[in-house]
């Protein structure tokens, strides 16, 4: 299985999905105190002119061969 610290700091592009609905496309990475990845910003809308900070603790799965990520239900 593939580390999931990697591909959080290699995501840029992927789809995020929650609830089997598109949010956005991962935008960039913003690391923590440890150098490690703690939040994802994810454009978003038709023209992705929206901008949402997501925190790595709201992700379910990352699946590097799709390209995506989906988040937790709430």
């Amino acid at each position: 299985m593939e580390d999931a610290a990697y591909l959080l700091r290699n995501c840029q592009g992927f789809r995020v999905e929650a609830g089997g609905k598109r949010v956005g496309i991962v935008d960039d990475v913003l690391f923590g105190q440890k150098s490690e990845p703690a939040t994802l910003l994810v454009r978003t809308g038709l023209f992705r002119l929206g901008l949402r900070a997501i925190s790595v603790d709201e992700i379910e799965t990352i699946d590097s061969r799709s390209l995506r990520i989906t988040l937790k239900q709430t």
